[in-house]
C-alpha cells in the first residue's frame, strides 16, 4: 500500500509539471483557480467514499490525479461539465468494482462520459498541450518509464505503439491515399499521446500483471482504434472508445467473479456497448493530438 501511494505521488508530481508547462505556455483551457477548485472537490468526494466504503482517510492522489487528467485531457464549454465528470469517474471506481478492483481508468472514463452526454459542449482537446519539443518529451517519458518499471507497466505502451504504427499503416495507409506515415508519426511528438499511453492506457488498477496479457491487451486496444479509423474515420475519439471498451473486456481473464459480480460486469459490459455506438453514431470532430 505505501509503495502504491508512492507512485500515486509520483503521477501527481508529474501531471502538475505538465499543467505548469501548459499555463506557462498560454495553452491550457481554464484558470488556476478551476484547477484548485476541481482539485479540492474531487479529494473531498474520494475521502468521503473512502470513510463512508473503508473507515479510511488518506492523501487523495488518485482523485487528484483524476482531476488533472480532466483538465489536461478535456474542453468544456459550462463550468459544472468538469464537476459532474469527476463526480461520475470517482464513483464507478468506488462502486463499480470487480475482485475489489475498479473497471475503468477514471480520467479516460470521464472523456468517454464527456462525449456520451455533453458532446458538443465537451470535447476532448488534448492537443491543447502542443508540441513541446524534444527536451521535454524526454523528461515526461522518462518520468512515465520509472513508474511503469515500479508497477510493471512497461510491457504495455511498447505493444500498444508497435501494434498501433503497423496496424494503422497496413489497415489505413493501405486504403486512404491522403494518408502519410509522415504525418502519422508526428502524431508521437504530441506530448498528450505521450500522457495518453502512459497515464491512461496503463494504469495497474485496470490492467493485467501477466506479461502475455499486457502484450495481448496493448495490441487489441491498438486493433480496436484501427478498426474504428478504418470505419468511422481517423477521430481523437477513438483512442479514448478504445480503452474504455478493452478495459472491462479483459477483466475476467485476470479477475475472479462470484455470481454477483457476474451479473454487475455483464450489466456493465452491455452499457458499454450501448455508449460506444452512441458516441460513434455522434457527427464526427477531428483533433489532433
Amino acid at each position: 500500500m505505501e509503495t502504491l501511494k508512492n507512485i500515486q505521488f509520483q503521477q501527481f508530481i508529474n501531471l502538475l509539471l505538465l499543467v505548469i508547462v501548459a499555463f506557462i505556455q498560454s495553452k491550457i483551457q481554464t484558470t488556476w483557480v478551476m484547477i484548485l477548485l476541481l482539485a479540492i472537490y474531487a479529494s473531498l468526494l474520494e475521502l468521503g467514499f473512502s470513510y463512508y466504503i473503508n473507515k479510511k482517510v488518506f492523501i487523495p492522489y488518485s482523485a487528484i490525479i483524476t482531476s488533472f487528467g480532466i483538465v489536461l485531457m478535456i474542453g468544456w464549454t459550462k463550468w459544472y461539465i468538469p464537476f459532474i465528470l469527476l463526480t461520475l469517474a470517482l464513483s464507478q471506481k468506488w462502486l463499480l468494482k470487480i475482485d475489489k478492483g475498479h473497471l475503468f481508468n477514471p480520467s479516460n472514463f470521464a472523456v468517454v462520459l464527456a462525449l456520451a452526454l455533453f458532446y458538443p459542449k465537451a470535447l476532448p482537446i488534448v492537443g491543447q498541450l502542443g508540441r513541446e519539443g524534444y527536451i521535454t518529451i524526454v523528461i515526461i517519458i522518462a518520468l512515465a518509464i520509472a513508474i511503469l518499471i515500479r508497477v510493471n507497466r512497461i510491457i504495455i505502451p511498447v505493444a500498444f505503439v508497435l501494434s498501433y504504427i503497423a496496424l494503422e499503416y497496413l489497415v489505413i495507409g493501405s486504403t486512404d491515399p491522403h494518408w502519410k506515415i509522415e504525418d502519422f508519426i508526428t502524431t508521437f511528438y504530441s506530448t498528450s499521446f505521450i500522457v495518453y499511453i502512459f497515464f491512461m492506457l496503463t494504469d495497474p488498477r485496470v490492467t493485467p500483471d501477466s506479461s502475455y496479457l499486457q502484450i495481448v491487451f496493448g495490441f487489441s486496444v491498438a486493433l480496436l482504434v484501427a478498426f474504428l479509423d478504418y470505419i468511422d474515420g481517423i477521430h481523437l475519439r477513438n483512442l479514448f472508445v478504445a480503452v474504455f471498451f478493452i478495459s472491462p473486456a479483459f477483466i475476467p481473464l485476470y479477475r475472479q467473479m462470484s455470481g454477483k459480480d457476474l451479473q454487475k460486469y455483464l450489466i456493465v459490459l452491455i452499457l458499454c456497448v450501448i455508449i460506444v455506438i452512441y458516441i460513434l453514431g455522434q457527427s464526427s470532430r477531428y483533433f489532433s493530438m
